[in-house]
């Protein structure tokens, strides 16, 4: 702009007084769109650059005497009401002070945001600053610092606390003899570096296998059971619901999630239908001659005979391309596995859908809660689901290990199947280099085949009762038509 306005002198005056305030004429000029100046009036060159008389006297007040514009001198001198920078230190110190730690959970986007404890807000942390420090801030620039110079988030209410660590935490609260209570706290430090050996385990497995193609490294859970339908009739907050289940498998090496999905007029939620599904992900998804689960410690799903026996089943039989299985557990409430923030996602998409009337319409949700790399929806039916009773009939579930120590289920830590020592399974009781015990055991001719655990004929009422299949049938006038002929089936 200061060189499209040209500062001449007056070509000619009306005033005899010599002393005349005018002594420069202004000539205002806009670029055409070959580059060439045109003479327009200073209206016109106003409303283009929307400028004011006095911003243009201000920039044009020395143009007769230079021949560049000015520099622009804002910002140079000091602010009289800017904070110092001993204060500034002073609250980078204090927040740093307040005890942070990474969340399992975060998002790729986020995985260098560090959390404050779920009891802290910032009102609260002003209090804090407030009561240690003499020579105060106000409060705007101690939020403008917390917001600005740290990637630090309140961590939400924890829900899904470990029921040791909540008991431990509740005996030292009252423990009042010092010997018990060291003892109290180097089992609880105990209970802690189990759970973070485990954590490393998984890095360290994705880290070893990550370029080897024979190995596949997964963690599966069950989501919490989905109520179907969820609308918002008052009625149906007192009615029984069709509960529907989701089992999520998360391929660690490639962020590959499927969803394995049915509801409980299909199958239960037992070591047999969450063996299926693995069943299914090997033959159908998955080829691999190792494979790597990582689990929590569930007994009545994931940590028990039925689960061993199919996983024996899958190394032993020639149906599959896997030879050998490391099940390894991680310690419940420190699981902190891919599928607890899968399973956020599906959560947290749910509050967009307001109606959902049968499986087909959670498959929805599921589908549509994460956009890069959509989840795999596998709808399991009666066929898909096998039992593992004849398998239990051609073993000895024996009780005694080789080294004649007692077989105990809820404390192993890793089960390992091979292909060469079939009808055994090898375990540890901790992530400890040790070798693998196994329990006494026979020999078989051949493996028996799986037969299915639902037949094509069995009713699909027969896991729920009477009274609740009454209240489910009550909640379909609410549905829309076309969905009726699903829910009362």
């Amino acid at each position: 702009m200061f060189s499209l306005i040209k500062v001449v002198s007056k070509s000619r005056t009306y005033m005899t007084n010599e002393n005349s305030r005018r002594q420069n004429t202004r000539h205002y000029y806009l670029s055409d769109c070959d580059g060439k100046e045109v003479l327009v009036c200073k209206s016109f060159f106003k409303n283009t650059y929307a400028v004011s008389d006095g911003r243009i006297n201000r920039l044009l007040k020395n143009k007769a005497s230079v021949s560049t514009p000015p520099l622009d001198r804002r910002g140079h001198s000091v602010s009289a009401n800017k904070t110092p920078d001993n204060k500034i230190q002073q609250i980078k110190e204090f927040i740093n002070s307040i005890p942070s730690y990474e969340s399992h959970y975060s998002l790729h986007k986020s995985v260098n945001r560090k959390y404050l404890a779920p009891d802290l807000n910032l009102s609260i942390l002003y209090s804090l600053y407030t009561e240690k420090v003499s020579n105060l801030t106000s409060k705007f620039i101690f939020s403008k610092v917390f917001n600005e110079e740290f990637n630090l988030s309140f961590h939400a209410p924890i829900t899904d606390s470990c029921k040791r660590c909540d008991a431990f935490a509740i005996k030292l609260k009252a423990c009042t003899n010092e010997v018990e209570k060291v003892r109290l706290e180097q089992d609880q430090k105990l209970h802690l570096l189990k759970a973070e050996v485990a954590r490393e385990g998984v890095k360290k497995d994705v880290e070893l296998y990550k370029e080897d193609e024979d190995v596949c490294i997964i963690s599966f859970d069950l989501m919490k059971t989905l109520p179907t339908p969820v609308i918002s009739t008052g009625i149906c907050y007192y009615k029984r619901q069709l509960w529907t289940y989701c089992l999520g498998i998360h391929n660690m090496k490639n962020d590959d999630v499927f969803m394995f999905t049915w509801d409980e007029s299909v199958a239960s939620r037992g070591p047999q239908e969450i063996a299926s599904c693995i069943l299914y992900f090997l033959k159908h998804i998955v080829k691999c001659k190792h494979l790597i689960m990582f689990s929590d410690q569930c007994g009545g799903q994931n940590r028990n005979i039925k689960m061993a026996l199919f996983c024996q089943y899958i190394v032993s039989s020639s149906e599959y391309t896997t030879i050998k299985i490391d099940h390894k557990f991680l310690v419940s409430g420190h699981s902190y596995m891919s599928c607890d923030q899968d399973f956020g996602l599906i959560e947290k998409k749910k509050r967009f859908f307001k109606n959902i009337f049968v499986l087909k319409d959670w498959e929805q949700v599921i589908l549509a809660a994460r956009k890069n790399k959509p989840f795999k929806i596998v709808s399991m039916n009666k066929d898909l689901f096998f039992s593992c009773k004849i398998l239990e009939k051609n073993i000895t579930n024996r009780k005694i290990a080789i080294d004649k120590g007692k077989v105990e289920w809820l404390k192993m830590q890793w089960i390992m199947y091979h292909e060469m020592h079939p009808f055994k399974l090898y375990f540890k009781y901790s992530k400890a280099a040790y070798p693998l015990c196994a329990p006494k055991g026979r020999t078989l001719a051949r493996v028996p085949a799986a037969r299915n655990c639902y037949h094509f004929g069995t009713r699909a009422n027969v896991f729920v009762g009477a009274l609740e299949r009454g209240a489910v049938r009550s909640v379909v006038g609410f549905l829309p038509r076309i969905n009726r002929g699903a829910r009362a089936n």
